[in-house]
């Protein structure tokens, strides 16, 4: 009796038997780039990282279900002229009853049915077989069919030419009055709003983050972070050369790669940027549904400003407590080779507050213990000075009083978080337990001596402090001077002191007074 063969038959497709995820690989060099990259479909095994395919050929999905937070579908591009993400609406579109931007045809529907062949009867016959010319020609007002239906579709087009003029002309004509009524750069400085539309384009429970740096040529970078409607993560940028607010849609850019991003709705953002000539980066946190902190990175934010790329964290898994906030800063490094620290405040799921920095992610040091703070405690970080060197830093939370209320503070950093609890700084006494409206913000000028510490508190109240470099002031109130009517429901500032807020559906831009810390100057509306 023959042997059985050595290995059961296998079918022709097989071309090896080695594991398909292990063998003859190809690797791209930036599998998280935002932009496309042309290679082969990979399905990712268990206890790996990373699963790269083409998304301008590959037929397979991966993660479908999840790809965009639980709706299923891309976000509807922008209003917005300046938009980079997707197309954009033509401007000036009028929409019609049903939904549609134009009517459906230009020519009348077609009545009754088509013509039937034999409509006019049997042609006439030579001994059986058919004579052509035998039927007179049809004619309609005493014109050839042919000839009728040309005369017919060039009057009809004439037609639309001259209501398609005069609606041109109408168009451009409102269009023209919608920008000059609009302003330009940051939006109007009257007050008056860049857009007529009452449509909803801000996500109701939105926060807002803000960052900026000036470049080796003195110009001035700013990006705010939101989330939209369609909980998409927006940078909103602006430099100085160009006077103008753009867009990415980060949602969208990395939508096509294996790692697309799925925000919690209403996710707390923190933002922060790096100048160290010649590197020029932003950073954004988020955290994702299972609470677990994300980041998005431009590494070239001066030449490169619409590339964004997935930063891992060096691996890192950082879990914040459910509803907790995020803080963020870049911390300048003392020596000058070196390249400063990316340091982001959490609050951990057994409420501790600490501080993960780009040197150790992995490793977070606590900052302040939790019987020391309050859960869901607002979160805001700043560097400070050492000296000559910027490398401490100042962390503002919220510690609880009573049963109702708590006290906003500031603990410093003083090169460790040890023995934080003795360097405790208490500036708003008696204020709300935290909730999901309330936010602290902060920033400094004349050279990082004065600085402002803000608590947006339940019902848009803003309070806050002001360090004058040698003592401590309280601030009920603040004057938001010029500007529409503001109803905030999220804030933030920027390193330059800048104030930044949503209200109304808008984002707002205000320059704090830094001769009156209690005032800011309307500048102009950031978005729509």
């Amino acid at each position: 009796m023959s042997q059985p063969p050595e290995h059961v038959p296998h079918s022709t497709l097989e071309v090896s038997e080695q594991d398909p995820e292990t063998y003859q690989k190809e690797v791209i060099q930036y599998p998280d780039h935002s932009y496309p990259q042309a290679v082969p479909f990979e399905q990712t095994p268990t206890g790996t990282t990373n699963s790269y395919y083409s998304p301008e050929s590959a037929k397979e999905v991966v993660n479908a279900q999840n790809l965009y937070g639980g709706i299923g579908v891309l976000p509807a591009p922008y209003k917005d002229p300046y938009y980079a993400g997707a197309a954009t609406y033509p401007p000036g579109t009028v929409f019609a009853a049903d939904g549609t931007p134009y009517p459906n045809s230009a020519y009348p529907p077609t009545n009754g049915s088509p013509i039937d062949p034999n409509a006019y009867g049997p042609g006439a016959t030579e001994n059986g077989v058919p004579n052509e010319k035998a039927a007179p020609a049809a004619t309609i007002l005493g014109l050839s069919k042919k000839t009728f239906f040309i005369l017919l579709g060039v009057g009809i087009v004439v037609i639309g030419l001259v209501a398609g003029l005069a609606g041109g002309l109408t168009a451009k004509n409102n269009n023209d009055s919608t920008s000059a009524a609009s302003g330009s750069g940051s939006g109007s400085s009257d007050g008056s709003s860049a857009s007529n539309s009452t449509e909803k384009l801000i996500l109701n429970n939105s926060k807002i983050t803000a960052t900026n740096f000036t470049d080796s040529n003195g110009i001035v970078h700013r990006t705010v972070f939101f989330q939209d409607v369609y909980n998409s993560i927006i940078a909103r940028r602006w430099d100085s050369k160009g006077n103008a607010w753009t867009t990415n849609n980060l949602t969208h850019l990395m939508a096509a790669t294996t790692t697309p991003l799925d925000p919690q709705p209403g996710t707390p953002l923190a933002s922060a940027s790096m100048d160290l000539d010649p590197t020029y980066e932003t950073h954004v946190w988020f955290v994702d549904p299972g609470n677990w902190i994300k980041s998005m990175v431009s590494l070239d934010a001066v030449n490169q400003p619409d590339t964004w790329d997935n930063d891992t964290l060096d691996g890192a898994y950082l879990q914040t407590w459910s509803g907790g906030q995020l803080a963020a800063t870049w911390q300048r490094c003392f020596q000058a080779e070196c390249d400063g620290t990316w340091i982001v405040a959490y609050q951990r799921p057994e409420g501790a507050i600490k501080t993960a920095n780009s040197s150790t992610w992995a490793t977070a040091t606590v900052a302040i213990d939790s019987s020391e703070v309050a859960a869901n405690s607002s979160l805001a970080i700043i560097p400070q000075l050492d000296g000559t060197y910027l490398d401490r830093l100042e962390l503002v939370s919220e510690r609880v009083n009573t049963d109702k209320s708590g006290d906003m503070s500031v603990t410093t950093y003083n090169d460790t978080w040890d023995g934080s609890d003795s360097r405790v700084t208490e500036l708003q006494s008696d204020i709300p337990l935290p909730a999901p409206t309330q936010q602290f913000a902060v920033t400094k000028w004349d050279n990082w001596t004065q600085a402002l510490y803000i608590g947006l508190f339940e019902g848009g109240a803003i309070q806050g402090n002001h360090w004058d470099g040698s003592a401590m002031n309280s601030i009920s109130s603040f004057k938001f001077n010029s500007g529409p009517a503001t109803n905030f429901t999220a804030i933030a500032m920027s390193p330059d002191a800048m104030f930044y807020g949503i209200s109304n559906n808008e984002i707002l831009e205000y320059s704090l007074d830094t001769a009156d810390p209690t005032s800011f100057n309307y500048v102009g509306q950031v978005f729509p």
